[in-house]
């Protein structure tokens, strides 16, 4: 039997420990924990005290209180960054870049003067 706290617990360990990639995180929201797999996940938006995630294919997002600083942690790097003070993007989901916003489906996020040269850096190999 599987116990209450085994995927809080397997969440938070180091890969090393677990000998492979996690993809997937569990989201607390409204007293639940949400599996939401890391390539559904499109973009992390922090408003306020509440964060909200943006899963392909779904209506609505998933809001919890955990802050944006947290998912930023739990995510791996290369494949997501950080293009704003509240945005957190998915790169595998982009569907265009402009000077100042990126383009993910029908949502544009706003690029930060701030994290402009690190998104620069991260999609070079690409260009």
């Amino acid at each position: 039997m599987i116990s209450t706290n085994y995927f809080s617990d397997t969440q938070d360990m180091p890969l090393q420990q677990t000998g492979y990639r996690r993809n997937f995180i569990l989201i607390k929201s409204e007293y639940k924990l949400i599996k939401a797999w890391l390539d559904e996940i499109q973009y992390i938006s922090a408003m306020k005290d509440y964060t909200q995630v943006f899963i392909a294919g779904k209506s609505t997002p998933i809001t919890t209180l955990q802050n944006l600083k947290d998912f930023e942690s739990k995510l791996p790097e290369a494949d997501f960054i950080r293009v704003h003070r509240s945005f957190i993007i998915a790169l595998h989901h982009i569907d265009c870049i402009s000077r100042n916003e990126i383009g993910i489906g029908k949502h544009t996020i706003p690029i930060g003067d701030a994290y402009r040269d690190e998104l620069k850096k991260k999609i070079a190999p690409y260009l």
